[in-house]
């Protein structure tokens, strides 16, 4: 018994050091790429998340990076690392016996073309809702770091908020930063999740319909983005923390 917990408590400790490393990666490697210039040595580094090649180092060593630059080097160990963490609590899980009643799948799930994944769909039922959640809140507060770190608030209050008229622009950029950091890592790590999620929710819908509707639903910066991010935090506010958070294991949610 106490093994199976151990493992599976080692296959989300995985998953969650894979989600970090991938976002460590990418933070890392588009602040260094965007040092470059216009015609950078790389313009991806997709094969540097796993292994250092010499693209990699020479790429790191030509962005020239500034002494006070927010983020330490990217390792690929940090990747292998996660994974080796994942596969050992997997192998743990696979090799333990459990007392506990075998995952059920609920009355009026459509049935399988193969039957035989059921007990596989029945154990990772719950782990859809975390893996949304997490996606969602965490690329919010690594845009949100990002804006901490590199972004004057100042200018983001002037140039985001007054601009399109939305005031007092000061008091309501400090919200913004607070919810895109403090807020996405409750959401995170699953606290006070409904709050979190429905405060930043009506932030997007204000940023949809107030910010970006005139410039269409298509472009890259059109308001069909942003809307669709409000909607995933308002989904995350009807639903709150769910299974593995801090919520369920607190049993005190709003």
């Amino acid at each position: 018994m106490g093994g199976r917990r151990l493992g599976r408590a080692l296959v989300f400790l995985g998953i969650f050091a894979i989600i970090a490393t991938m976002g460590w990666w990418a933070s890392y490697y588009n602040l260094v790429i965007g040092l470059l210039g216009p015609k950078p040595l790389m313009t991806h580094a997709l094969h540097c998340m796993l292994y250092t090649s010499d693209l990699c180092a020479q790429t790191q060593a030509a962005a020239k990076l500034p002494a006070q630059f927010p983020f330490p080097p990217y390792n690929p160990v940090a990747a292998w690392g996660g994974i080796a963490i994942l596969v050992l609590g997997l192998a743990i899980v696979a090799r333990s016996t459990s007392v506990e009643p075998a995952p059920v799948t609920p009355a009026g799930e459509p049935k399988l073309f193969i039957p035989q994944l059921e007990p596989f769909y029945a154990w990772t039922r719950d782990l859809s809702w975390p893996l949304v959640r997490i996606a969602t809140a965490g690329t919010l507060l690594a845009i949100g770091i990002d804006k901490i770190l590199n972004r004057d608030i100042n200018v983001f209050a002037a140039g985001s908020l007054a601009r399109r008229g939305i005031e007092p622009a000061m008091p309501f950029a400090y919200f913004v930063y607070f919810l895109e950091s403090f807020g996405a890592l409750m959401i995170v790590v699953g606290l006070f999740t409904r709050l979190f999620g429905a405060a930043i929710a009506i932030e997007f819908f204000i940023i949809t319909f107030l910010a970006q509707f005139q410039t269409g639903f298509l472009p890259a910066r059109g308001w069909g983005i942003f809307l669709m991010w409000g909607l995933l935090f308002f989904a995350i506010a009807l639903r709150g923390g769910g299974p593995y958070s801090l919520d369920r294991l607190l049993r005190r949610e709003l």
